[in-house]
């Protein structure tokens, strides 16, 4: 009921400024009544109603018919600014009667005005004849001015009704070819060619007459009109379009106007753009007009054109239909691109003095064949991968690498050149995007081709220091080094220590921030590796340089930077190095003055403790009954309690409760699995104390290996019951449970496309949460299949399926097993394909397929986990753990089988069971997991979009 009230206020709103509208119009002065009119576009944008813009419509076709030239000519600007409402009318044929009779006016000004309003109001009035007998009359009147006007109105009409190019096609083909109309009207009446494509005949028709016209008149103007016409067909209809091609080919190859060879490839491009595919030959032939035209501009348009080709069209799929003549193919264009680049730079060794200039052609050039040297690279280098995995021999030898070698090094002389102008302050502001770009281009080639990595981080780091107003986009270009290439990274550590300790002081806090992640991103890989000692110097290195960028008082209270430093403690977080999150954010609550901004850092930090707490909980002996989580888990209900708290302050914390609840299940559930496995362990140990005891007694009083069996039994019987084991399968099943809620939080980020994130949220915050949460989602489903595993071995002895004495075999029964596609073990148990089969969590069904992949090379259990296989030789974190988890499954299951009908070998394979799932317990426990980008963006209900806390200052921070 509100909402039907609250529109008929606003109909009612809107009429009632209607009827003032309409007697500010009724006035008679002429200033009033043109004021009055132009209000119209504001009434329709304010009150979008089709009763209301029915009616105000009619008013002025009224006053359209009755009024003079000038008051006809703001009425047409009215229809032309009012063009998204027009299909709101509901009584166009009213509209369009009341308007007609002016075009009967012997004023040839009234008429041209109405033949325009027609054409405006081609969207509603494109299906009605009278319209289309009143514009194909007036092309025939006397009148250029009247002319002119119904030229517009049927290329409106043209672009909405293909009825009324079938009806208007031969009087426009009579027209063009009529030498008694003028160059300008031909060009006009070409360009409504265009609009003729969604007929085939049509469409055809269309093409022959342009062509039939192309060769009449040697005005550039009029064939560019042809050319762009034709290009327009062809893209549309898909009609002839090789044939457009090779005629756009031959005109930019032959055709002795220079501005014609440009549009020609102008319009090459185009085609490409709408996804044309072109042959090999047609892609050498724009090459050679790339590498031969002496018109500077026609270099630039056919590398664009190229550029366009390569991106936008399937050319690829066509050149990989035959891969080793398209390698070859592949590398000519490689060549060719290179020919372009050397001819623009002088040698292959560019200078800089060619580039420390104003925005010149020379330079758009560059910027062009270096966009197009990337993707020709690119494509070539996987062309080449493909035919090296099929072992064939591309005799292209190493042109991969000396190319992209020499275009990294012409884009770094072009890099040094532009910011050499740059300092001097006279260049052109252009020159800081085309930086920007190149940049880019110069980082992402690099880092495919793989060898130049450690030599363009060193070239940074130079530039860092020689163009410090440059130093925010180099440091980013430095982190995406880091963070595609850890190792490489990490050989400039002290550097970058270095030069973060000098950024202390400077006002440029975002270059800081940069360096500080690329440390961070540079140990990730290596931070397993360090030792208890080196991990100590590197944070007390770091806790001072972090209290001088704060300014820390005698009170331990920061006195500046302090939104910086929250930023630095986030990244910390998302790099799993929570305590340095704990150095950053030390008393940095203080300072804030809001209690829900307030109480969110208290979280943060509460977060922070509790993980580095967790990561100093390493222990190489694997973990035992006296690892206590109880107070991480109170501490983490803690922080799901305040953040509800913060719910009520209208901050939406969904994301960030769930999160936290999750891992504080998680250390329950651990805690409750390292209590019983210690439990299980010392009752194993008692166990076997006391039937050793128990046979050394009926040793001594003469007992029979009967007895011994019998004793062996009921010791058995007595050591497990099948409770032991659903204790053990709890576990498990909390574990696999806890990993789907995370799938839930995986599917909650990823199905936000990025456009939801708001301008300053970080470039792949969603792959980073996403992959944050594979890493936990992943130890959960680890954990669960060993602790399956283990509970599988106790649950066989719980069965009574094991027996004292191990059964012999003979050769015979060897053979019928083997024929019976049984395997027989060195112990004497049999492994059958029925008994090896167990429960594992679909979710773990990725990484099972991935052990053929991977090889495992008897390595300890704690270097898998954390470090991973040396040969797969890993570049990422993401990498490495997905190596090192696929290690770890291999592993288990080599070593926790659980399939002995052994006694002695059942309880030992069990008690390697509960020792290794302890020690992967102890190292998952302490694994140093990613905190998600997603937990720390904020959204209110009143804001459409998410922000990102790392963007801007949103706690106001004051001291």
């Amino acid at each position: 009921m509100t909402s039907i009230k609250g529109n008929k206020d606003s109909d009612e709103a809107g009429f009632k400024r209607l009827v003032e509208l309409e007697a500010e119009y009724r006035t008679q002065r002429s200033a009033e009544q043109l004021h009055a009119i132009a209000s119209f576009p504001r009434l329709f944008d304010d009150f979008p109603y089709p009763v209301l813009i029915s009616a105000a419509i009619l008013k002025l076709a009224d006053y359209y018919r009755q009024s003079n030239n000038i008051q006809r000519h703001a009425i047409l600007q009215v229809i032309k600014k009012s063009q998204p409402h027009l299909k709101s009318i509901s009584n166009v044929d009213e509209t369009i009667k009341r308007i007609t009779p002016v075009l009967k006016s012997n004023d040839q000004l009234a008429r041209a005005i109405t033949l325009r309003v027609f054409g405006c109001m081609a969207t509603i009035a494109y299906d009605r004849i009278d319209v289309y007998h009143n514009v194909i009359h007036s092309l025939d009147s006397s009148e250029a001015m009247e002319v002119s006007a119904a030229i517009y109105a049927a290329d409106r009409m043209c672009a909405h009704s293909q009825r009324f190019c079938a009806i208007i096609s031969g009087k426009l083909a009579f027209m063009v070819r009529d030498a008694k109309t003028p160059l300008p009207m031909k060009r006009r009446l070409i360009r409504i060619f265009g609009h003729m494509f969604e007929d085939i005949a049509l469409a055809r028709l269309a093409r022959k007459t342009c062509l039939d016209i192309l060769d009449m008149n040697q005005d550039g103007e009029y064939t560019v009109a042809i050319l762009r016409t034709l290009t327009r067909l062809a893209s549309h209809s898909l009609v002839d379009v090789n044939q457009q091609v090779c005629l756009l080919l031959e005109m930019a190859q032959t055709h002795p106007l220079q501005g014609i060879r440009r549009v020609s490839l102008i319009c090459l491009g185009s085609l490409a753009q709408k996804q044309i595919d072109f042959s090999p030959d047609q892609i050498k032939a724009i090459f050679e007009i790339a590498t031969t035209s002496t018109d500077e501009k026609s270099t630039l348009r056919a590398i664009c054109t190229l550029h366009n080709i390569f991106r936008f069209t399937s050319v690829m799929p066509l050149i990989y239909s035959n891969m080793e003549s398209g390698s070859k193919t592949m590398a000519e264009f490689v060549q060719l691109s290179m020919q372009v680049l050397r001819r623009f730079t002088g040698s292959s060794q560019p200078s800089t003095s060619s580039l420390a200039t104003s925005i010149t052609t020379t330079h758009l050039i560059l910027l062009e064949c270096y966009s197009l040297l990337s993707i020709v690279l690119s494509n070539f280098r996987d062309l080449e991968l493909d035919l090296a995995e099929e072992g064939s021999n591309t005799e292209v030898g190493s042109l991969y690498g000396d190319s992209v070698r020499e275009a990294t090094q012409s884009m770094s002389q072009f890099l040094d050149g532009i910011w050499t102008r740059l300092r001097t302050g006279t260049a052109a502001a252009e020159l800081k995007t085309q930086s920007k770009t190149v940049l880019w281009l110069l980082v992402t080639l690099t880092l495919e081709e793989g060898s130049g990595v450690e030599a363009l981080l060193t070239t940074l780091l130079n530039w860092i220091s020689q163009h410090r107003e440059q130093a925010p986009l180099l440091g980013k270009a430095l982190l995406q080094l880091a963070q595609q290439q850890p190792s490489s990274v990490h050989t400039q550590l002290e550097t970058l220590m270095s030069m973060l300790g000098d950024l202390v002081e400077s006002p440029m806090t975002e270059v800081f921030i940069v360096i500080f992640r690329t440390i961070l991103e540079a140990l990730v890989l290596n931070r397993s590796k360090m030792d208890m000692a080196a991990r100590e110097a590197f944070e007390t290195q770091i806790s001072g340089i972090l209290e001088r960028f704060g300014a820390v008082d005698i009170s331990e209270k920061p006195t500046r930077n302090h939104w910086e430093l929250y930023q630095l403690a986030t990244f910390s977080l998302q790099a799993g190095w929570p305590s340095l999150a704990v150095l950053a954010m030390r008393n940095l609550e203080k300072p804030v003055q809001s209690a829900p901004f307030a109480l969110w850092l208290a979280n943060v930090q509460t977060v922070a403790l509790i993980e580095s707490s967790l990561q100093a909980m390493v222990n190489q002996e694997g973990a035992d009954d006296s690892v206590d989580l109880y107070l991480k888990q109170q501490m983490y209900a803690k922080v799901v309690a305040s953040l509800e708290e913060i719910e009520a302050y209208q901050f939406d914390r969904t994301f960030q409760l769930k999160l936290c609840s999750l891992r504080r299940e998680f250390l329950e559930a651990c805690q409750l699995t390292v209590t019983y496995l210690g439990l299980l362990s010392a009752s194993l140990s008692t166990h076997r104390l006391s039937v050793s005891q128990s046979l050394h007694d009926l040793n001594a009083n003469g007992g029979t290996s009967s007895d011994h069996a019998q004793v062996s039994q009921s010791r058995i019987a007595a050591f497990s019951s099948a409770g032991d084991e659903a204790v053990l399968y709890k576990c498990a099943s909390s574990l696999n449970r806890l990993a789907h809620d995370y799938t839930v939080l995986r599917t909650f980020v990823t199905s936000r496309p990025s456009s939801t994130h708001s301008k300053d949220t970080p470039r792949g915050s969603n792959q980073q949460s996403d992959t944050a949460m594979e890493v936990q989602q992943t130890l959960c489903l680890v954990l669960a299949f060993a602790i399956q595993r283990v509970a599988k071995s106790l649950a066989r002895l719980s069965s009574g399926k094991v027996a004292a004495e191990p059964k012999k075999q003979t050769n015979d029964e060897d053979s019928e097993m083997r024929e019976s596609g049984q395997t027989p073990t060195s112990s004497g148990s049999i492994k059958t394909d029925e008994e090896d089969v167990f429960d594992i969590d679909p979710l773990l069904i990725p990484l099972l397929g991935k052990l053929d992949q991977v090889i495992a090379n008897g390595s300890e259990l704690t270097k898998m986990v954390i470090e991973g296989e040396e040969t797969a030789r890993p570049k990422t974190f993401v990498e490495v753990f997905r190596s090192s988890s696929g290690s770890t499954l291999q592993y288990l299951c080599e070593n926790l089988q659980g399939q002995s009908d052994h006694e002695e070998e059942a309880l030992n394979q069990l008690d390697r069971g509960i020792s290794i799932a302890q020690q992967l317990l102890s190292r998952y426990i302490a694994f140093p997991i990613w905190i998600p980008q997603e937990f720390f963006v904020s959204r209110h209900p009143s804001r459409k979009e998410p922000s990102s806390i790392n963007a801007t200052n949103q706690f106001g921070f004051s001291i």
